[in-house]
């Protein structure tokens, strides 16, 4: 070997490898997320604008807190640049449920308005839970990082903007009295968009799995109206309901029930449809003799099994939401055929059966539109369009 040869070759010895690059990055990208999380669990919240009549909300670090006998403790709250004495509520509020005590060092939420002589009074509310939370966010980032790399931050972008959709979008128009339905139906496009093109990338797979969705949507929706009038639904069967009715009466609360119904089955939906396109696009790249027929018939092979395991998964999700309530109908001592009658069951039970009924037939209703759109192997695969597919 020459001496240009070995020089170029001990170069090349010296250079990190590909894994070894990729984990450098991985690295630095857990490191960033890691301060992340950092922030979220140490970032104070601005104080609350007080409301006209002078109350309103604070947040701060106990300090200390000094037992007086024959009266409610007292802590000694940090706010800001400022040191609070304010009052800690009796232990027992509710009669019989004992909470735990609030303990020095802990950020607290302090709740002030002004008492009889104009001065302020201050009165520990609440524990602030956000700087938990953001742990707890920061470790699904981490852990789907681990797991599905630049896919799972994706998909966390992802709901972190169909959440921005729901809140910035359909909640604002459904308050200002249009219609829930409509709405939704147009948020949930956006939504859908996010979730499957930019999770999984734009190719015609990912059309595929949007317009099956698209068209299980629909179908969703109408069994969703169909039921809820059969079941003669109203919307008031729950104390939300009755608040919502006295704040905010422009709200069309069977409306809401139907929009419910459908942003509930939206996430089980995209899945499944990913999923079968992904199957039936693979099958007809690796067997292009494959007829509609054969191909319509191994992706439902596959279907099955998912729908299976994703309406368990939907129900138990549903039962695991409505357990208080189960505990409560059981206390009550109400017999089956009441409890069904019962419109605050009924709309969960309408809920879980429509949504279920829509992730069923999602699978065939996608399943059919890939097998014809991919017989034949006509279109060309795009780079990286069957990398996401779930492999079975």
């Amino acid at each position: 070997m020459d001496g240009a040869a070995a020089t170029a070759t001990r170069r090349r010895s010296r250079r990190p490898s590909l894994l070894v690059r990729s984990w450098r990055r991985s690295g630095r990208l857990v490191g960033v997320l890691a301060l992340l999380i950092a922030l979220l669990g140490t970032v104070d919240a601005q104080p609350q604008a007080a409301s006209s009549d002078g109350m309103g909300y604070l947040e701060g670090r106990i300090l200390e807190i000094v037992e007086h006998t024959g009266s409610d403790p007292v802590a000694l709250v940090q706010v800001g640049e400022r040191v609070i004495q304010a009052l800690i509520p009796p232990d027992d509020p509710f009669g019989g449920i004992e909470l735990p005590p609030y303990r020095v060092g802990e950020r607290v939420e302090l709740y002030y308005s002004p008492g009889r002589d104009g001065q302020m009074t201050y009165v520990v509310s609440d524990w602030v839970r956000r700087p938990a939370l953001g742990w707890l966010v920061g470790l699904f980032a981490v852990a789907a990082f681990a797991v599905a790399r630049f896919t799972g931050l994706r998909a966390i972008a992802s709901t972190g903007a169909s959440l921005v959709i729901v809140i910035t979008f359909i909640v604002p128009q459904i308050l200002a009295g249009a219609n829930p339905v409509l709405v939704s139906l147009v948020g949930v496009g956006g939504i859908l968009v996010m979730a499957i093109y930019f999770v999984h990338g734009v190719n015609w797979s990912t059309t595929a799995a949007l317009v099956g969705t698209l068209l299980a949507v629909v179908v969703t929706m109408g069994l969703a109206i169909a039921f809820t009038d059969l079941a003669r639904l109203t919307g008031l069967g729950t104390e939300d309901a009755i608040f919502i009715m006295a704040a905010a009466p422009q709200v069309a609360l069977k409306g809401l029930l139907l929009a419910g119904v459908l942003i509930g089955a939206l996430g089980a939906l995209t899945d499944i449809t990913i999923v079968q396109a992904s199957v039936v696009r693979e099958l007809a790249h690796t067997n292009p003799k494959l007829t509609l027929t054969e191909l319509y018939t191994r992706g439902m092979n596959v279907g099955r099994d998912h729908v299976g395991s994703l309406v368990n998964t939907l129900v138990l999700a549903y039962t695991g939401a409505s357990l208080s309530l189960l505990i409560l109908l059981n206390v009550g001592e109400f017999g089956l055929a009441r409890a069904l009658n019962l419109e605050l069951v009924a709309s969960e039970v309408v809920h879980t059966l429509v949504g279920s009924i829509g992730l069923v037939l999602a699978v065939p209703i996608t399943t059919v539109l890939a097998a014809w759109w991919f017989r034949g192997d006509r279109i060309p695969l795009a780079p990286g369009e069957l990398s996401h597919a779930h492999h079975h």
